[in-house]
């Protein structure tokens, strides 16, 4: 597939520089012929665009992967989650699906990343691939180029979540819902990188004092040991709800 993109550039290119020579010879041939030339011209244009289109379309139905890692090597990453997403539901590939998420996450595709979200949580493996990447990973590694912060895979993900949950609820009883969401997939024990530490930087960031406030009430209410993570949590949540 890469050979038939780097064919079609050079397809291109030629036809560009066929048309900057056809131009440059216009004004030295009888009006009749400028227009053959220049109807050639749109035509040979026409077709390479319509063959473009025709590649690219295929290779997006037929190899989503290829696709993703070519889109991604342009930079062009949120579209290359979006083949990712595809490769997930041709193949059923978790590392496509979760690579999906993470950047419709980061991305603010608030809606799209929780459909995915509860796509890659819906999995019989998600458990089993989140051991699995725990295993590959050091406590601040690397997966795909996106980093995630100390702690296991599983945490990472539902911080991500907690985060695009924080940011869709709307009402009282959803934003309610989401702190309780963050801390029942927070350890007792409060290690690093949970999701209800990812949380509450979302709201800090966000200054919303109110929803700092009453996160604060449910982490003393949550039974947590009192780590240095947990006080300096708390700390910082009261330094932004007061300000």
């Amino acid at each position: 597939m890469t050979i038939s993109f780097i064919s079609l550039a050079k397809f291109l290119r030629s036809c560009y520089n066929t048309i900057l020579r056809k131009l440059a010879e216009s004004t030295k041939v009888p009006m009749r012929q400028r227009n053959l030339i220049f109807k050639t011209i749109f035509i040979t244009f026409g077709v390479a665009l319509i063959l473009a289109i025709a590649v690219f379309g295929i290779v997006s139905l037929a190899a989503p992967a290829t696709m993703m890692r070519f889109t991604d090597s342009l930079g062009l990453t949120q579209v290359s989650g979006d083949y990712a997403f595809q490769e997930y539901e041709r193949s059923g590939s978790m590392d496509c699906l979760a690579r999906s998420f993470i950047i419709s996450a980061e991305h603010k595709r608030y809606s799209t990343a929780e459909k995915r979200f509860d796509a890659l949580v819906g999995e019989e493996r998600f458990e089993e691939y989140c051991t699995e990447q725990d295993e590959k990973l050091s406590s601040a590694g690397e997966e795909d180029g996106v980093l995630f912060e100390a702690g296991t895979y599983r945490s990472y993900i539902f911080g991500l979540a907690s985060r695009v949950k924080y940011h869709l609820a709307k009402t009282e009883e959803e934003r309610a819902a989401v702190i309780t969401f963050a801390l029942n997939e927070t350890d007792k024990a409060f290690p690093s990188g949970n999701p209800a530490i990812a949380l509450a930087t979302e709201a800090a960031k966000e200054k919303d004092k109110e929803f700092c406030a009453a996160l604060i009430s449910a982490l003393k209410e949550g039974g947590f040991t009192n780590t240095a993570d947990y006080t300096a949590v708390i700390n910082f949540l009261q330094e932004n709800s007061e300000a």
